[in-house]
């Protein structure tokens, strides 16, 4: 695991855990750390706490009536477990949302330009910082007077990244930017995506189920199970690692397991052999 105590960390999450109506416990033991700079995924099957960790950093958590209840999240150097979403967005932690929550309402501009809204910016600073996110998104340039309900869902995820880019943040948190996308448009954000970390500088905690995708363009991956942080490593290490493959593929020559059982069964293997 990552270095908890390396000051270039610009997110480090310790030993957290999340109840929801004080009862409902999501996550039960999860720690992961983004370096500044980095793209860092977090892997898991449906339910498996993904999107209950990404609200816990961008304090989203209580309009779900859920809470931290254990354990710290430091973001840039200070603790926020008690602050609002508006107060991460001016700390420059921005979310994307599981599915895009785009303004159906408003033209694909406009709901680019809403991202911009704390910033206070001037029409003329508002429109370089459109042609900058128009050079990210050619696709959105030529939608850019359409109503953003009627475009594509690829073109709506699209909207959000720029929506949320136009806060002009230090991290951005990404909800599952695969769902419900053709393999082609899950390329394609994925490739804007790792451009805007590298030329923007931008860090990035990601959520994802397509793990192959995910770990092909972040430099570290955790797997979270049942609200825990299971395995992690250096992306490379975790797309060649057998488990991970027999756990994402689903099937092994014993029918479906889950990804404890497979690390259970490694455990005892490894000790019988000593």
């Amino acid at each position: 695991m990552t270095d908890s105590n390396n000051t270039e960390n610009i997110l480090e999450i310790k030993n957290i855990e999340v109840v929801y109506d004080d009862v409902i416990l999501a996550v039960s033991d999860v720690s992961l750390n983004v370096p500044k700079g980095n793209i860092v995924a977090l892997l898991g099957g449906n339910g498996a706490g993904k999107s209950t960790t990404l609200k816990s950093v961008s304090t989203m958590l209580a309009s779900e009536r859920g809470k931290v209840t254990k354990g710290t999240i430091t973001y840039d150097g200070k603790r926020v477990e008690n602050l609002n979403p508006s107060d991460m967005v001016n700390l420059g932690l921005v979310q994307v949302l599981e599915g895009r929550r785009c303004f159906g309402h408003l033209t694909v501009e406009e709901n680019i330009i809403s991202g911009a809204y704390t910033r206070k910016l001037s029409k003329s600073e508002i429109r370089n910082e459109l042609d900058r996110m128009y050079a990210y998104f050619p696709r959105l340039k030529e939608r850019r007077k359409s109503q953003a309900g009627f475009t594509s869902g690829g073109e709506q995820q699209m909207i959000a990244v720029a929506r949320a880019m136009m806060a002009k943040p230090k991290m951005l948190l990404l909800d599952e930017p695969s769902m419900g996308l053709a393999p082609q448009l899950v390329e394609e954000i994925f490739n804007i995506v790792k451009e805007l970390n590298d030329k923007e500088g931008v860090s990035i905690l990601l959520a994802e189920q397509n793990t192959n995708i995910a770990l092909r363009n972040a430099d570290y991956g955790y797997i979270i199970e049942t609200g825990q942080v299971m395995l992690d490593g250096s992306a490379k290490s975790l797309l060649n690692d057998d488990k991970v493959k027999e756990f994402y593929l689903g099937i092994s020559s014993e029918g479906r397991k889950n990804f404890r059982d497979v690390l259970k069964e490694t455990k005892k293997s490894k000790d019988q052999q000593i």
